[in-house]
């Protein structure tokens, strides 16, 4: 969806041409339906009822037929010249005892021109109708006050025809006939005249139990009327569980409907092609549902077809998409989101569980995979939840948006095999930060906004434009203060192999440039920090070029770039991955040709000299990659002079150098830090190291991490020697 367009939310009007706004197959059934219509006779009266769940459509069938009336009309059809039709709307009644009076007072103003009608209103709220009045109208009316004596005060309806006051109200009812009498009256004046009516009542549904009750027995007693036909639209269950209120004490149902509705309809089950279109007319910015492929199929079978059953479904899910869309915009995938917001409207059980259930659904604490007790117990607790026949609809969607919980819903078979970096991508639900940010509705702070992803592995983006996303990445800060540039690496590379060659070396250009940086922002990240995925993302780079592009990219920004740092990191993991520098653990990778790397050298080793030279290099995050390559080059004695240098120019430089020597581990309650068990003393001076450990162990600029990291050092180095000497007493011993 378009983040850049206002949400139009879609309202529950019903549609009113059929012409025009069919979608979902109504238009000949109304058109049958107004024929049918037309075409009775009603000279007792007739009941028909429109039967459809709530949101079915029966509101619009109606007006569709009510449009053909008014075609038939305007066409001088002669079969509907006497045909008249008008709305009851009684859920506006305010009363039990107010609906048959407000429906004669309709009937009266139905009876005559709009004029006329509000001349016999006049006319009655002075207490008096004129003789000359239409008969017909003035019967109609007539019973209206007669049933509502109060001359109105009860009813809302009422009040609109007669104002009188209650006093002269009652006196009025002393002086007009009696009920029986003048609905008699109005029966016959309706049977002599040439006029049909056809009475549209819709929403019963929407009335209490009481008031469902009371129409209905106004229908079927002093509302069956000649020549009127009543077009009641209702949801069944609910209007038929009012009226089974009326069942005898036996228990037995009293089949009291089934005495006033003479022909009941149902409205037609809207077809599934015409509910998805109007979805996807409700959220015109939804990507196209067929780029998904298997997986949008999926989601169909398994869901959407379950919940869109009836038009107000649609609106229902189209609004809920909109108001979380506005919030969200790009940082859940859409169709995750959609599949979250109908699981909320219409399986809320299966939503809470969901909700509930983050920790076991992102893996947060878990193993990768759960074992087999782990995924039985979860899905147990599911199936408790739901029950067994909602499991069976409700695990399909679960698989679908958790493949990475498979095992918690049993065998995928017949599920599309999305693969997890497909998932981080479009920034499933399954994701940490698409959950966290669907869940609190608002992007999760520990996740770098999907807008500057999607940016970085556009294509044709400048060097200069990915250093300033880099940059933005950096600044980002989780929730405990952490820059989340490492995040924004590690999601760069599940786009690395859909990127072109042009863009990746313009992506590695970038990282270059700015791994002094991230080197520095990676503190005591240990291994899944941000140096670890800047790691990962130049290897994948390197690798998706091919080792000849790889070499000529390398050549390219040795030659351009000033920053020794960020040139020996990339020299050092070249020479390891080729073996060119032996290091324990480390998979050899022909990332270039062996024979391209010397070259690489030759441009490295004057630039270290001449920053080396001006005293530039203490300001790096730390030296073991300048050290290590300088060593590699040809001068070890100068690189282990210069480190040397450093460990006794200050407690920072120090802590620094630390860092090619201390392995870390966290307990959960703070870091560890200890020696490397064969530290390189081939290029650290450790007579200097053991010296600078003594002077700064306590220098008060330090902080904690320094200090730390000092005294492991020192011990580390003490312990050392110990074994040394334990080994030189134990080969003497021999």
């Amino acid at each position: 969806m378009n983040a850049s367009r206002s949400p139009e939310f879609a309202d529950d009007t019903p549609k009113t041409n059929p012409w025009r706004d069919d979608a979902l197959g109504f238009r000949d059934f109304s058109a049958r339906l107004a024929e049918a219509l037309v075409r009775q006779h009603a000279r007792n009266g007739y009941v028909f009822g429109l039967h459809g769940e709530w949101g079915s459509g029966k509101s619009t069938v109606l007006n569709f037929v009510r449009s053909h009336f008014l075609k038939w009309r305007a066409e001088s059809r002669s079969d509907i010249a006497t045909l008249e039709w008008f709305e009851f709307e009684p859920w506006i009644v305010s009363g039990h005892q107010d609906l048959a009076a407000a429906f004669f007072k309709v009937l009266s103003e139905k009876l005559g021109d709009g004029a006329e009608t509000r001349a016999t209103a006049r006319r009655l709220a002075k207490g008096a109708i004129d003789a000359g009045a239409d008969k017909l109208i003035d019967a109609a009316a007539r019973l209206g006050v007669v049933i509502d004596h109060t001359g109105g005060t009860a009813s809302k309806a009422g009040a609109a025809v007669t104002k009188l006051a209650v006093k002269k109200a009652a006196e009025k009812w002393l002086a007009e006939p009696s009920l029986q009498k003048s609905y008699d009256e109005l029966v016959t004046r309706l049977r002599a005249s040439n006029r049909r009516f056809v009475v549209f009542v819709d929403d019963i549904d929407r009335l209490t139990s009481g008031e469902i009750r009371s129409l209905m027995q106004m229908v079927k007693t002093v509302g069956r009327l000649p020549n009127v036909t009543y077009c009641l639209a209702y949801d069944r269950q609910i209007v038929w569980a009012a009226l089974d209120e009326l069942a005898p004490g036996d228990g037995k149902r009293s089949g009291y409907a089934e005495k006033i509705v003479q022909h009941e309809l149902e409205v037609p089950v809207p077809r599934r092609t015409g509910l998805m279109k109007m979805l996807e007319a409700a959220l015109p910015d939804l990507p196209s549902g067929q780029a998904m492929g298997i997986r949008w199929i999926e989601m169909l079978r398994a869901g959407i077809f379950r919940w869109i059953r009836h038009p107000r479904d649609v609106v229902r899910l189209s609004n809920a998409m909109h108001f979380a869309w506005a919030a969200l915009r790009d940082e859940v995938d859409a169709y995750d989101m959609l599949c979250m917001e109908a699981l909320r409207l219409f399986d809320r059980k299966a939503f809470d569980w969901v909700r509930d259930n983050g920790d076991l659904l992102l893996g947060e604490g878990l193993p990768a995979l759960l074992s087999e007790d782990e995924a039985a117990q979860a899905a147990d607790e599911l199936g408790r939840s739901l029950g067994e026949d909602a499991r069976a609809d409700i695990v399909p969607i679960m698989r679908l948006l958790f493949p990475n919980r498979a095992n918690l819903f049993g065998s995928r078979r017949g599920l599309s095999n999305e693969q997890w970096s497909q998932v981080v991508i479009r920034r499933g639900i399954a994701t940490k930060a698409g959950f966290r940010a669907y869940f609190s509705l608002s992007p999760s702070p520990d996740a770098v906004p999907k807008r500057l992803i999607e940016e970085g592995a556009a294509a044709s983006v400048s060097r200069e434009r990915h250093i300033e996303l880099i940059d933005t990445a950096l600044a980002l800060k989780d929730e405990q203060g952490t820059s989340l540039i490492g995040e924004y690496f590690q999601e760069l590379t599940y786009r690395v192999p859909a990127m072109g060659a042009p863009d990746l070396v313009t992506l590695l250009q970038a990282l270059t440039a700015r791994s002094v940086a991230v080197f520095a922002s990676d503190g005591e990240s240990g291994l899944l920090g941000p140096a670890s995925a800047h790691h990962v993302i130049t290897g994948l780079i390197l690798e998706k070029l091919g080792p000849e592009a790889a070499a000529d990219a390398l050549d390219e920004i040795f030659d351009r770039s000033e920053d020794v740092g960020a040139l020996a990191a990339l020299y050092v993991d070249m020479a390891r991955a080729l073996g060119a520098i032996v290091t324990e653990g480390v998979a050899q990778r022909d990332y270039i040709p062996a024979e391209r790397l010397p070259a690489l050298g030759q441009i490295l080793l004057p630039k270290i000299e001449r920053e080396a030279a001006a005293d530039r290099l203490n300001g790096l995050p730390h030296y073991y990659e300048v050290a290590r390559a300088w060593a590699h080059l040809g001068d070890l004695a100068a690189a282990r002079l210069w480190l040397g240098r450093e460990a006794r120019r200050d407690g920072h430089s120090l802590a620094k150098l630390s860092k090619g020597l201390l392995g870390r581990s966290n307990d959960g309650a703070r870091m560890h830090y200890g020696l490397y068990r064969d530290p390189e003393t081939d290029i650290y001076d450790v007579d200097a190291i053991e010296e600078g450990c003594r002077l700064f162990e306590g220098q008060a600029t330090l902080n904690d991490v320094e200090h730390a990291r000092i005294r492991a050092l020192k011990e580390g180095l003490a312990y050392m020697r110990l074994r040394q000497a334990r080994s030189r007493d134990n080969d003497d011993g021999r």
